[in-house]
């Protein structure tokens, strides 16, 4: 007969594997594949286990086996084998003092208690698993409740100490994940609560209560949704990081002329990409003092007109800026004021900013270079006699020689 405990159980079961199967097809590129498939391996198990513990599985197997209790057994070793891939998780990803050899030993003696205790006593016993009348039943028990707690116990520091050192975003999936492994404890808790009640009242029963079911369950999709919302975060910020260096690099060829003239990284190999920010640094420090007045001025006033915020502001300002100090560069002109040892990205602190907080602002610069408001202030300092080169994206910038002098047609 189909009860709600095993719908409950099977759509747990189909959301835990699904995210298993999802990560293995769509996080293949991820460097560290050991912490991937220990994760996928858990949550593999984990679904499993929960198709093996719903009641309506139990009563099929007991059937189909003619063994009482056979599905209760692979229910608890599958769990068991579940936390153990959640251990190589935490090891891959923390480096604990526990290794894998001594947790892979742990659950094979454990396991091999828990067969040695089920052939001894399970299929002669008509209440193995659901009191602790027996002293087989209630070894049984203690061993697989002892085990979990420890583990799941674990991973819950574990996961907290991971989160420590990553971003607000990141750290909600890692709450999800802990909350749901917290869910799971306290429905193993209650089920040793129960336990230690039979002690007392035989006639309690313990295996699989509906409220350990469901606290199996919740748990097991609420760390299946931690694990795809961590997963989605990082898809984000990996696009994120491509779409910045590619920005980078476009600004590093737009500026490359600045150091082809001065000839300041003559004889050098081809810059890496972090050479590359390097380099746009040193041009932009450079460029600086070409910066105009004039030019100044009539930022000011398109940014005034257009009512722009702080923050599209300081990019508007600095890539017009880039733009017409290049400009100046470029044709030649005298330099407008003595070079400012000045970092180029605004700093709300007197605190230097990290690297990433920079790259970010280079990425935001580079991207404003063909922003509406700066190609108004281009086109306004042209009309008022200032040359500056019209707009080219990155394909349409021509090889530039190392060390060559660049002149190109201002039209």
């Amino acid at each position: 007969m189909f009860d709600l405990h095993s719908a409950v159980a099977y759509f747990a079961a189909l959301v835990a594997l699904g995210e298993c199967v999802r990560k293995l097809i769509s996080d293949r590129h991820v460097p560290s594949a050991l912490s991937r498939d220990y994760l996928a391996g858990g949550l593999l198990f984990s679904g499993v286990s929960l198709v093996a513990g719903a009641p309506a599985t139990m009563r099929w197997g007991d059937q189909c086996t003619g063994l009482p209790h056979f599905t209760y057994l692979i229910h608890c070793l599958v769990t068991m084998a579940a936390m153990v891939c959640m251990a190589g998780f935490l090891r891959a990803v923390t480096m604990t003092t526990v290794r894998m050899r001594t947790t892979g030993a742990l659950f094979a003696g454990c396991a091999g208690a828990l067969a040695a205790l089920y052939v001894s006593s399970g299929p002669a016993d008509p209440l193995f698993g659901i009191s602790a009348r027996q002293p087989a039943s209630l070894a049984f028990t203690l061993i697989y409740l002892v085990f979990m707690i420890t583990w799941i116990v674990a991973f819950i520091r574990g996961a907290w100490r991971i989160s420590r050192g990553t971003d607000m975003v990141v750290r909600f999936g890692i709450f999800l994940a802990v909350l749901g492994m917290g869910v799971g404890l306290i429905g193993l808790v209650w089920k040793a609560i129960t336990l230690l009640d039979t002690l007392v009242r035989s006639e309690q029963v313990i295996r699989n209560p509906g409220f350990t079911l469901l606290a199996e369950a919740c748990g097991a999709v609420l760390f299946a949704a931690g694990s795809g919302f961590a997963s989605a975060v990082r898809r984000i910020d990996e696009s994120r990081a491509r779409r910045r260096t590619e920005s980078i690099k476009c600004l590093w060829e737009r500026l490359r002329p600045v150091w082809s003239q001065s000839g300041l990284y003559n004889g050098l190999d081809e810059s890496d990409f972090r050479r590359q920010i390097v380099q746009v640094f040193d041009a932009w420090l450079l460029l600086r003092s070409y910066v105009h007045p004039a030019l100044q001025h009539m930022i000011a006033i398109v940014i005034a007109e257009r009512r722009l915020g702080a923050r599209r502001g300081a990019r508007v300002t600095a890539a017009a800026e880039l733009r017409g100090a290049l400009a100046a560069f470029e044709n030649g002109l005298d330099a407008a004021a003595p070079a400012q040892s000045v970092d180029p990205a605004p700093q709300p602190t007197m605190l230097m900013a990290d690297e990433r907080r920079e790259l970010d602002w280079i990425a935001e610069v580079a991207q404003a270079w063909t922003d509406d408001a700066v190609t108004e202030i281009m086109e306004r300092v042209r009309r008022r006699g200032y040359r500056e080169m019209p707009p080219m994206t990155c394909a349409s910038r021509p090889p530039l020689r190392r060390g060559g002098s660049v002149h190109e047609d201002g039209g």
